[in-house]
């Protein structure tokens, strides 16, 4: 098996943040006075939380890393304001006049000090509503190492004073959507140490409009929502369905720890984030089909008033549209 047939995760998992400079925060709207900042905007949820809040009027601004040279991205643009969650001074300004937060982060070593951060620098600035992005099955004892930090990171927040909510999404439906096909091997196959696990995955447009809803709501402080879609499936169901929308046989092929670490090893990821990955899909294997990870919640419909996608909506959503265009260039050809 080539190294590099095995992708993965969850969306916080998919990419890794960078150790930014310690620039000087800039501001490129310093005369608007907002109200809610999106921590975690270059993410899939992050962006649809920011369109979704606009589009009820609300002030945002979005916290961005420094661009590297050469590098295209949201910085410096409206409505932006670049930081670095290991800069504790550069969250203090991009806080100021804020009154409501949404916190979400990329894995990497230092992610429980960046969370940390964060929430100190929310205390520091009188921030009245911090809604975290933490993990399903968030546990400060677990084996997993993303688990343990998110659990850590949970129990931090419910103890800074910081008035809170937490939204724990499941697996990502976009892993599945966007991530899988460009893994296949020539014969269709995607590989991964999932086992028979089943995941209630969810659908990042979900668990946006879950923290649309909390950030402007009035009812949940203090609360803690597991987020997921309505419908456990396995790696196998999810390759069926994959296959489906790409108009050829897709296949799970299950593998063991030694060769996906292996595998991600050659693909050029760090011994760190590729260990927490071995370890998160342990933890899938240990839930297993009846586990937390498993378990469906009501909290989309519940909150938001409408049901969560499935999976056969997120594949349609993000294949089909490619799939016409590509159709309709090869027409013009």
């Amino acid at each position: 098996m080539k190294a590099d047939r095995i992708r993965f995760m969850h969306e916080s998992q998919f990419r890794e943040l960078p150790a930014a400079p310690r620039a000087a925060v800039q501001f490129t709207r310093p005369e608007e006075a907002y109200m809610i900042l999106v921590i975690g905007g270059g993410s899939r949820t992050g962006r649809e939380l920011a369109r979704l809040l606009r589009g009820r009027g609300e002030k945002v601004r979005m916290l961005t890393r420094p661009k590297k040279a050469g590098e295209a991205g949201e910085a410096g643009e409206p409505g932006t304001v670049v930081g670095d969650l290991a800069s504790p001074a550069s969250l203090d300004a991009a806080m100021a006049g804020v009154t409501r937060v949404f916190l979400l982060s990329s894995p990497a070593h230092d992610e429980g000090a960046w969370h940390r951060n964060a929430i100190d620098a929310a205390a520091r600035a009188g921030v009245r509503h911090l809604v975290r992005s933490s993990i399903l099955g968030a546990d400060a004892h677990s084996k997993a190492r993303f688990i343990r930090h998110h659990g850590e990171s949970d129990d931090y927040l419910r103890a800074s004073g910081v008035p809170f909510t937490v939204i724990r999404p499941n697996f990502y439906m976009h892993n599945v959507t966007a991530g899988w096909a460009p893994a296949l091997d020539p014969r269709g196959n995607y590989y991964a140490p999932a086992g028979d696990a089943l995941l209630s995955m969810v659908d990042a447009r979900d668990v946006a409009a879950v923290a649309a809803a909390v950030l402007t709501g009035r009812r949940h402080a203090g609360k803690t929502y597991d987020v997921t879609g309505p419908a456990p499936v396995s790696h196998a169901q999810a390759c069926e369905k994959l296959g489906e929308r790409l108009g050829r046989p897709v296949r799970y092929v299950p593998v063991d720890d030694d060769t996906a670490r292996s595998a991600m090893l050659g693909a050029g990821l760090n011994t760190w984030f590729t260990d927490a990955l071995v370890e998160l899909y342990q933890d899938y294997r240990r839930s297993g089909a009846d586990g937390y990870a498993a378990r469906v919640h009501g909290a989309v419909h519940e909150i938001t008033g409408r049901p969560a996608r499935t999976l056969d909506q997120a594949l349609d959503d993000e294949l089909r549209p490619a799939a016409a265009a590509s159709s309709a260039g090869a027409g013009k050809r």
